[in-house]
């Protein structure tokens, strides 16, 4: 092997050659495949495939694993290389421990109001999704208070000098941006924090209809990850709590040591619901109930569909909230 391009090179394209294979039906011949490539250290750690999963695996030679579970349509080998997709347990659990006074500090918050404001974040050129001024619309028919913030909001109250914060904006990692502010957005003022791609799905109910609004509340996500804390992974899409929570300073004041320790992770391990779920899981939180996503709509769906699902939760009772990527 000449160089580290040309491992990455061979590494990414027997990956690609054998998810190919597998959807051509050659599931044996794509599996020696992998397994060639995971028998290989050498060349692994000159392709520079990712960090390690809590299998040993780098991650995306892990991912292509699971990919050709899913093509083979094996539930056992999806589940078990779903639950491990995530890094060795020790590796960030000494970032996340919370000592005897803090986590008393925090069970008093558990009883605090959440302020009534609704926190959205949009970077980027990309036109606003058309959910901020439907979330704006039912925060003045239920006496919220509503703030979309911008680079420039975000940079008028300081948040803007947090250097992981700083380095993924100017490198145009808007999400992973996006993930450090809510953070800090929620420490300094509280309150809720959705995510831009939720939709309301209710305008005769709100979020205290739903949850009790005391603490942290959260949405659990649909697959469970193997941690050091278990295996509930909470999303960072929906957050409501007090302000001045332990938990948000905590992941604020770690992100930077997380990055250095798990250097080109996916956002989800660095700065998303993997070191949030670390740092609640050093407290109590409510988890919002099953039924409080009302529906999840494919991608740039059109808005009719969305019309029909607003309708839908109506009609049944059901939850207030609608998945839907409009861009």
């Amino acid at each position: 092997m000449n160089s580290k391009s040309d491992a990455r090179s061979l590494a990414r394209e027997t990956i690609i050659e054998s998810l190919e294979l597998a959807r051509s039906g050659e599931l044996e011949r794509a599996r020696l495949a992998l397994d060639a490539l995971s028998s290989n250290p050498t060349l692994l750690e000159a392709a520079e495939l990712g960090p390690a999963t809590m299998i040993g695996l780098p991650r995306k030679l892990h991912s292509a694993y699971l990919k050709l579970a899913k093509i083979a349509k094996d539930p056992v080998r999806i589940a078990g290389l779903q639950a491990m997709l995530a890094p060795p347990t020790d590796l960030l659990a000494d970032l996340f421990a919370f000592d005897g006074d803090q986590r008393r500090k925090m069970t008093r918050l558990g009883g605090e109001k959440t302020p009534l404001v609704l926190h959205q974040i949009w970077l980027g050129t990309l036109p606003v999704p058309p959910a901020t001024k439907a979330w704006r619309r039912h925060c003045e028919t239920h006496g919220m208070e509503y703030r979309l913030w911008r680079e420039a909001d975000l940079a008028a109250a300081g948040f803007d000098e947090h250097p992981s914060f700083h380095a993924m904006l100017k490198q145009g990692d808007y999400p992973g941006a996006v993930d450090v502010a809510r953070y800090m957005i929620l420490e300094k003022i509280g309150g809720i924090y959705l995510d831009c791609d939720w939709y309301p799905a209710r305008d005769d109910l709100s979020f205290g209809d739903y949850l009790p609004l005391l603490g942290i509340s959260v949405l659990a996500e649909d697959i469970p990850r193997k941690t050091s804390t278990g295996s509930l992974l909470l999303a960072n899409s929906f957050i409501a709590a007090p302000a001045g929570h332990p938990v948000f300073s905590r992941i604020v004041d770690t992100i930077p040591s997380v990055m250095e320790r798990l250097p080109k992770a996916p956002a989800w391990w660095s700065t998303g619901p993997l070191i949030f779920s670390l740092a609640c899981r050093g407290t109590s939180v409510c988890v919002v109930e099953a039924g409080f996503v009302a529906a999840s709509l494919p991608r740039q769906a059109p808005f009719e569909t969305v019309e029909m699902a607003r309708r839908s939760a109506s009609d049944r009772d059901g939850g207030l909230l609608i998945a839907w990527k409009s861009w």
